[in-house]
């Protein structure tokens, strides 16, 4: 499944002009095809065009399968996004190194003004206008001309303008290279996994698990570990080399071997035997921090904990050198006096003494979900109908699921208005009478998200919101505004009795923007005591919030909707990973407002007494 295609991200370049005689990654063609889309936009060209190549980039980004043999089987246009222009491109580039059109387009473009562009809030007017008015060509040219307060003589720009620019040039020099986003690494674990499961008998394959922190699914990965029980462990290794997204064999040993994938990301296999499954699926998840954690314990019970067992040390009950072998994970726990610790859990946050003591929270899970309270529709940037959305909630068990299309203010989305909001009643008033005629329990709620704009106010009037069921309110413009600025913006949103829910609070792009610097303390307090829902957004760029402030907020005292912020029907696929952050968070059903059933959810909504609701 391609999970990206809707999302506008600010791209890296680890090399503008790939190598042709090395073989290109999946990433290396989708960073080719952002940088043309890049260039395109700095010179004012057509949007869908500009579109067309990103949503191609990010579909290729998350394939799964290697690019190389999809174009030898004439498979290019298969890949969601790529129609026949792109797939032209994208096999010259796999069969030459370069694009023609591309090199081109080089020659009238300085790829330091696209470099430009990778500072946040920079964007493609302003790089263009830099470039185009002042000369400026660079990151380097860019600092050195707001440090010597040259912009400022620009129609558009002051003195904010620099400082905000040289911050947000102090921010991208700082950051360090991030790890793989979860979104990327943990459909390309699945992959292999699928592939090893079909064309390995069951007899052969005894047991198979995805481990690492993709197991634990944390938010960014160093590269994917995967565990196997097999008598034919040559077999498995050599069904695991063959895997359709492999391009490189780093090690083949007979146990162990390691691959590079398509997507650039590296992948171990291990094949253990059956009585050490338990303890190894064990040590290649959890994190250092709990491991060190569980491996001290076992030494206080006179054990050496390790990837085969344990082994007595001589202090405890048991001789010097007796061994204990454990075929699941729960029986090495309960051996060591522990509840079994789900993987999200392992994070040495506390977790060994509370599963000693028999008090892990019950986490919440998936199934629990009776809706979800912002996505979009064709009537700002989604890609299906109202109606559409609806059905793929429904055929997802869901008993509810809030329209939450942008609002004005919003330039780039060409966001509802009040007028807009009317008309979009009348549609969902017509299909929600008509399941009631037909005796579905589901219903549509009427809803917006808001665009807080840059000095705290919303992108639609009180009176408007007010006859809404759900009104979520977010941060998308302007998120290199000072600390102080872009906290009490916020805070003005959510003292608003008609914003509902907080929407991906940070604004953070995992691998591609930072989140704003916003005092989320000052912001979380604030939602608790006004009662504004705070939002987890499961789309994988974003899981935002994060698992350390989702469980601070629960701590403060708020409530959290778990949202897909689903732009078509297959984004809502990515639950798992909003629920997951939750699970990471500690987080249980009655800390998550859309596990309730519908009036019971929105009784839990700061407008719960509106009438529009009785």
């Amino acid at each position: 499944m391609i999970y990206y295609a809707r999302v506008h991200l600010v791209p890296t370049y680890p090399q503008f002009c790939p190598n042709p005689v090395s073989r290109l990654t999946n990433k290396d063609v989708a960073d080719t095809l952002r940088l043309l889309a890049d260039i395109l936009e700095i010179k004012g060209e057509n949007r869908f065009r500009v579109l067309a190549f990103r949503s191609a980039a990010d579909s290729v980004e998350g394939l799964g399968q290697d690019l190389y043999t999809l174009h030898a089987a004439g498979s290019l246009t298969e890949i969601p996004g790529v129609g026949k222009g792109i797939a032209a491109d994208i096999a010259q580039l796999l069969e030459t190194g370069e694009l023609a059109y591309l090199e081109e387009l080089k020659r009238e473009v300085p790829l330091g003004v696209v470099e430009m562009m990778r500072v946040p809030d920079m964007g493609p007017k302003k790089a263009a206008r830099l470039w185009q008015e002042l000369g400026i060509t660079s990151v380097a040219e860019l600092k050195a001309a707001a440090e010597s307060q040259k912009l400022r003589g620009l129609k558009g720009f002051g003195a904010k303008s620099e400082e905000r620019i040289l911050k947000g040039i102090a921010l991208w020099e700082a950051r360090r290279e991030e790890r793989t986003p979860l979104g990327v690494a943990r459909p390309a674990a699945e992959q292999i996994v699928a592939f090893l499961r079909e064309h390995l008998a069951a007899e052969v394959l005894q047991k198979l698990e995805i481990a690492g922190s993709v197991r634990r699914w944390k938010e960014t990965i160093g590269d994917l570990d995967i565990l196997a029980v097999s008598e034919s462990a040559e077999e498995v290794m050599a069904a695991f080399r063959q895997a359709p997204s492999v391009v490189d064999v780093l090690a083949a040993g007979s146990t162990k071997s390691r691959v590079r994938l398509a997507s650039g990301l590296e992948c171990d296999l291990r094949v253990v035997a059956p009585r050490h499954w338990g303890a190894a699926l064990q040590y290649f998840t959890g994190s250092k921090e709990h491991n060190v954690a569980l491996r001290e314990l076992a030494l206080k019970q006179g054990w050496s904990l390790n990837e085969y067992g344990l082994t007595a040390t001589g202090r405890g009950s048991a001789p010097e050198g007796v061994q204990r072998f454990f075929d699941t994970e729960e029986a090495l726990y309960d051996f060591l006096g522990l509840e079994w610790i789900p993987p999200e859990l392992r994070e040495g946050r506390g977790e060994i003494d509370l599963a000693r003591r028999g008090g892990l929270p019950q986490l919440l899970t998936a199934d629990l979900l009776q809706g979800e309270l912002h996505g979009h529709s064709t009537w700002s940037d989604g890609q299906n109908s109202i109606e559409e959305m609806a059905e793929a909630a429904r055929a997802r068990g869901y008993r509810y699921w809030a329209v939450c299309d942008h609002s004005v203010g919003l330039g780039i989305t060409g966001g509802v208005d009040a007028d807009g909001l009317r008309k979009q009643a009348a549609e969902i008033e017509a299909l929600n009478q008509r399941w009631r005629q037909e005796g579905v329990d589901f219903r549509l709620l009427r809803g917006i998200e808001v665009e807080i704009l840059a000095d705290g106010t919303l992108g639609l009037p009180d009176d408007v919101l007010a006859e809404l069921d759900v009104v979520v309110a977010s941060i998308h413009s302007s998120q290199r505004q000072d600390r102080e600025t872009i906290t009490e913006r916020c805070l003005r949103a959510v003292r608003n009795p008609h914003v509902d829910i907080l929407g991906h609070p940070s604004g953070r792009l995992l691998g591609r923007r930072p989140p704003t610097d916003i005092d989320l303390e000052r912001v979380l307090q604030t939602c608790a005591e006004t009662g504004t829902v705070v939002e987890i957004n499961a789309h994988p760029y974003r899981l935002d919030l994060n698992d350390i402030y989702a469980r601070r907020a629960v701590e403060l005292g708020c409530k959290i909707a778990i949202n897909t912020d689903a732009h078509s029907p297959a984004d809502m696929d990515l639950m798992p990973y909003g629920v997951a952050t939750a699970r990471r968070a500690w987080l249980t059903a009655e800390d998550v407002i859309n596990t309730r059933p519908l009036e019971d959810m929105l009784a839990l909504l700061k407008s719960s007494s509106s009438s529009h609701r009785r």
